[in-house]
């Protein structure tokens, strides 16, 4: 239909113009003496419109010769900003995919044409990280393209990474703050800040930033609670040679994290190094009222106290609950054996041999029998004591990477 519309219409106008000129008797006289040009009207104007169809064609070939140089360049332009978003697509797609080398790969080609984005530094340096090719990375990173104000967070990200991977937690927690006043602290920067104050061995800083995690459920609570108690261990651990350290910090903790097996037992040791053997005992004791720990046991015991004899009842008294446990028998003897009670002492040491307390019982029990002039069974016990440390030795040897 529209293609017998514009037939007919086009049919009309030539109808017309026939007929206009056919009925046109006119005639344009034109006098530049001593010349003398007579035509007809019909045909002036088609020399009219002729040269104006001519005149237009002859300005738009000049128009675009002289255009043609700059419309080249920008046709070149634009065939090498289309090379380089293929190879930063390839890029992308490698790195989605794993193939680490091929990454960089298609991300240097494409740095390689003029005027391509940095993005492609920021994905080589990635790959490049992949890798464990640190100092690539950091070269694709200090690339002036990659310096962009839009590229600011991205690469201060890799750059804390590549210094965390590279064992330089503290260089991390520098560049992350720089990236904080950049543009604050995203999720997967909280993250890189946690693994980068575990490496520091800054572990009171890490409760208050578990708590941002949990907001941004990169944890729940009792993936939390266990990294909490881990710092809270760890940084107990590092206060043992620093007694006010120690004690304030202890002071300052919730009391139900104070029982808790892990931080009391971590407490306690670093308390007993410092030679406070009775915040060591109160603090295993208390732990221990909340859930049976034969490490804490074996710190309770370890304990000097001024009055041996209501250490030793006290922990007669879980022997109530936990007669089965080799651990507590051993410590027993051994308290009675710091007494003197050499009968109960032997007592508890067979007891806690016979239920495989290990050679730190058949050691016990060796030294007491030597102390009572039985060489023959001491030296029986202490051949078993050596035969199951050695054994256990070599299965912590056997479980420890090469290389480690």
């Amino acid at each position: 239909m529209r293609f017998l519309f514009w037939f007919l219409l086009l049919a009309l106008c030539a109808v017309g113009i026939a007929l206009g000129a056919k009925l046109n008797s006119g005639y344009a006289l034109l006098v530049s003496p001593p010349y003398r040009i007579e035509l007809s009207l019909n045909l002036l104007l088609l020399l009219l419109i002729g040269g104006f169809v001519l005149a237009y064609l002859a300005s738009r070939l000049v128009s675009g010769a002289v255009r043609m140089p700059r419309r080249v360049r920008a046709f070149r332009r634009q065939q090498k900003l289309d090379r380089a978003r293929s190879r930063q697509d390839s890029a992308v797609l490698s790195l989605l995919e794993g193939r680490f080398g091929k990454a960089q790969q298609h991300a240097s080609d494409a740095l390689a044409i003029p005027q391509s984005s940095g993005i492609n530094a920021i994905l080589a340096a990635r790959a490049a990280l992949e890798m464990r090719e640190f100092d690539a990375a950091e070269q694709f990173l200090a690339r002036a393209d990659a310096q962009v104000p839009s590229l600011a967070v991205s690469r201060l990200m890799l750059s804390a990474e590549v210094a965390l991977e590279q064992g330089h937690p503290r260089e991390t927690l520098r560049r992350l703050a720089d990236l904080k006043k950049e543009a604050g602290m995203h999720t997967a920067a909280l993250k890189l800040e946690l693994r980068a104050l575990q490496a520091a061995g800054r572990w009171s800083e890490i409760p208050p930033l578990l708590d941002q995690l949990v907001k941004r459920k990169v944890f729940d609570g009792a993936q939390a609670e266990q990294v909490r108690i881990a710092a809270q261990t760890e940084h107990l651990k590092s206060l043992s040679h620093d007694s006010a350290g120690l004690r304030d910090y202890w002071n300052r903790l919730p009391e139900n994290v104070q029982r808790h097996p892990k931080v009391a037992r971590a407490a306690a040791a670093s308390f007993l190094m410092l030679g406070g053997d009775r915040d060591a005992a109160e603090i295993s004791a208390r732990a221990l009222e909340r859930e049976w720990s034969p490490e804490l046991v074996e710190i309770f015991g370890d304990c000097v106290l001024s009055d041996p004899t209501r250490q030793l009842e006290q922990a007669e008294r879980w022997l109530t609950t936990q007669n089965q446990d080799p651990v507590l028998l051993r410590v027993l003897g051994e308290l009675c054996q710091k007494q003197q009670l050499w009968g109960k002492a032997r007592t508890y040491l067979e007891a806690s041999v016979a239920l495989g307390g290990g050679w730190r019982a058949h050691l016990a029990l060796g030294e007491l029998l030597g102390q009572l002039g039985r060489a023959e069974e001491a030296n029986t016990h202490f051949v078993a004591a050596l035969k199951l440390a050695t054994g256990e030795l070599d299965r912590e040897r056997a479980l420890v990477p090469v290389g480690g």
